[in-house]
Order: C-alpha cells, then sequence, then structure tokens
C-alpha cells in the first residue's frame, strides 16, 4: 500500500491535492515507517560510535607507544620491546577486523567487544605486583586523579558500551 501511494505521489500533478495529502498523511502517519526511521538513525548513531572506539582502539596506543617511551627505548631489553610491538599490532589486527564486522558483516557484539577487550587490558596490570603505569611516579598527566591511559581507556569502553547498546536496542513504542 505504501508503495502504492509513493508510486502515486511522483505521478500525481499538482491540482490532485487532496490524493497527494491522504497519501502523505498515510506515509508519515504510519508506526512502522517512524520506528524504522528511528532504528535505522539509532544503528547509525551506533556503528558511528563503535567505528570512533575502533579506530581509537588503533591508532591511540601506536601514537602513544611507537617512540622512546615504549618501542624505542633504549632501556628497555629487546623482547620487551618485541612484545609491545606485538601488542600493538593485535590491537590493530583485532581494530580492523571489528571494523569490518561492524560495517559489513553486522557483528555488533564482536564489533564491541574488541576495544572493550583491548582497552580493558588496560585494568589487568592493577592486580600484577611490580608493574606501574608510569615509567617514574607522577610523570603521566592526571584528569580527576586517574592517570590520562586509564580514563581514556574508560571512556572508550563507556563509549563502546553506549554504540553498542544503541545498535542492538529495540526502539519503544510510540
Amino acid at each position: 500500500m505504501l508503495l502504492g501511494c509513493s508510486d502515486l505521489l511522483s505521478s500525481l500533478r499538482r491540482t490532485d491535492v487532496a490524493d497527494v495529502d491522504a497519501c502523505r498523511e498515510q506515509i508519515f502517519a504510519s508506526p512502522r515507517m517512524i520506528t524504522n526511521a528511528k532504528v535505522s538513525g539509532m544503528l547509525r548513531a551506533g556503528k558511528i560510535i563503535l567505528t570512533v572506539t575502533l579506530v581509537a582502539t588503533m591508532l591511540g596506543p601506536t601514537v602513544i607507544d611507537f617512540n622512546e617511551s615504549h618501542v624505542f627505548n633504549p632501556a628497555w631489553p629487546p623482547h620487551a620491546r618485541f612484545h609491545t610491538v606485538e601488542l600493538l599490532a593485535v590491537g590493530i589486527g583485532m581494530a580492523l577486523v571489528g571494523l569490518w564486522l561492524l560495517w559489513r558483516r553486522s557483528f555488533f557484539q564482536v564489533a564491541a567487544a574488541v576495544p572493550v577487550v583491548v582497552w580493558g587490558a588496560f585494568f589487568v596490570p592493577l592486580f600484577v605486583p611490580g608493574t606501574s603505569y608510569e615509567e617514574y611516579p607522577g610523570e603521566s598527566a592526571r584528569l580527576a586523579g586517574i592517570p590520562m591511559n586509564l580514563f581514556m581507556a574508560v571512556v572508550f569502553i563507556v563509549l563502546t558500551l553506549a554504540g553498542y547498546w544503541m545498535c542492538v536496542r529495540k526502539p519503544s513504542a510510540g
């Protein structure tokens, strides 16, 4: 029925105002059309948020760690630098897979899991004695007393969960 009105709208002359208004009213009053538009907008917004977190997962640690503080730190043994580069490569690879799954296959669960796993790993060292988020105490920027890398990890996890929720939630009626 809606397709018929759409065809009618495109073929009618301006003088057939009553028929045009009747079809327009039917199209725009349709709850299914309104709900589909809400779902589509929410889905797109969710995918965009997940894209931001996946790109941040890929680029953030690489930009921060691919320098003298980590990868090229002369004080670090070569094997420690090897594992740093390896972990960066895993993050980049997982983020690329997540982006592909998100935009080509619509596997929101897997795509959202990538940044949650990568950024969530920032909190594991809290439970390992002898580890630190800083080379020297107090050298890292802080926001609200929280080291910036941990703060940003929380931000990206929360954004990921919000984007995922927007992709999978069912719209409320009305």
